[in-house]
């Protein structure tokens, strides 16, 4: 079976999404609903109408990338799984740790180094949730700790707000194996616990009305909310053949109309675990999730144009880069924020900001992401190779 690095440029451009994403965050509020930026048919648009009800949306929906994010996780996860039936458990646990965590623990404290060095004066000019969210709390050793050991809870991500989504795919990790497992022997059986695991843990914390969770075990229980996103990978892994001849076999209509249109679900606004209260809400938020997580897969792996353009050197190059992006960028806009704001506006400052990102996240994949695979792969290796595979 072919490697499918169309993938990985999937994975990249859910990056710059979420990239994206913050820098629209960082936007004043005021300026989002008030700046008047195109008139058409007797109707004045605000970026916030724009970005909000339109497929622009897409361009700046975090939380459907980050879904993205998690159902690729489960596809891919499954093809390592299904690979080497015969490797350990601790063997696939330390790839993981070596591939997530060192990254994530290296960058968490890079920032949390930066943040007194960097943070001396308030930040004007930006949202309120950009001047008082990330960088929240001062790194004392005990916030430093809770950072490194995952806790979730707020203050214990401000030092790089997109480590919740790491959290989440750490925990699911450590389990994955075993998730994989029981969903090939046992798969009606499985799917009915992670469902009834999705909706207790959703009413479960909609009920306290946390948005995030306060404490470790509500994050723990949080987690849950996400499983079936990963599930949803697994699946795909098991059906890939009978989805692939469905997308042969349809309509011309279903293949370039519906299923593209089907993409933008992902761009569903202002729902989603992470950022509202609501049983429904939630779960309008995964089903729609995972109707444009599929659709984007299937599109990359089976349509050829689309297939071929994500072959290419520049959109594998983004790939390549795509968890060091994510991992990165925040810690970035951070430190150029609170040096350069003062000094320019907003506006030269993002497009400054946004390409001194993807810089920074090339040069964090070779010196920190890349020797932190290497060493993983390198700790599991196999000492002794059967003769025909030694060549």
């Amino acid at each position: 079976m072919r490697r499918e690095t169309e993938l990985d440029a999937v994975r990249g451009i859910a990056a710059l999404i979420v990239m994206f994403f913050h820098f629209w965050l960082i936007v004043p509020d005021g300026w989002k609903t008030h700046a008047y930026v195109t008139h058409m048919m007797g109707v004045s648009f605000t970026p916030e109408m724009l970005f909000h009800f339109t497929p622009l949306r897409l361009l700046v929906s975090g939380s459907g990338a980050v879904g993205l994010f998690f159902v690729l996780s489960g596809y891919v996860l499954s093809l390592s799984v299904a690979r080497q039936r015969m490797t350990s458990y601790g063997r696939f646990i330390v790839r993981r740790i070596f591939r997530i965590y060192l990254p994530f623990a290296i960058v968490v404290l890079f920032s949390a180094a930066l943040l007194p060095l960097v943070k001396t004066a308030p930040l004007h000019g930006v949202s309120d949730w950009f001047a008082n969210e990330p960088w929240s709390v001062y790194p004392t050793e005990q916030v430093v700790a809770g950072h490194l050991l995952m806790i979730g809870t707020i203050p214990l991500i401000s030092l790089d707000n997109p480590m919740w989504s790491l959290i989440i795919e750490m925990r699911v990790s450590l389990i994955f194996p075993i998730l994989f497992i029981l969903m090939e022997k046992y798969r009606n059986e499985t799917l009915a616990c992670v469902t009834a695991a999705y909706f207790c843990s959703s009413i479960f914390l909609n009920r306290l009305g946390e948005n995030p969770p306060t404490t470790f075990m509500h994050s723990v229980i949080f987690t849950f909310e996400y499983l079936p996103l990963f599930v949803v990978g697994i699946l795909f892994y098991q059906f890939r053949e009978r989805i692939s001849g469905f997308y042969g076999s349809t309509r011309p209509v279903i293949r370039n109309v519906i299923m593209p249109l089907a993409v933008l679900l992902l761009g569903t606004p202002t729902i989603g675990p992470e950022n509202a209260v609501g049983i429904m809400k939630n779960l309008i938020w995964i089903v729609c999730t995972t109707i444009g997580s599929v659709s984007m897969i299937c599109i990359a792996i089976n349509n050829e144009k689309i297939r071929s353009f994500l072959q290419k050197s520049h959109m594998q190059g983004l790939g390549h880069i795509s968890y060091s992006l994510y991992l990165s960028h925040m810690v970035v806009l951070l430190v150029m924020a609170y040096t350069l704001l003062d000094h320019m506006s907003l506006w030269r400052w993002g497009a400054l900001s946004l390409p001194v990102c993807v810089m920074v996240a090339a040069v964090c994949f070779w010196f920190v992401e890349s020797p932190c695979m290497r060493a993983g792969y390198w700790l599991t290796r196999r000492r002794y190779l059967k003769p025909e595979l030694a060549g």
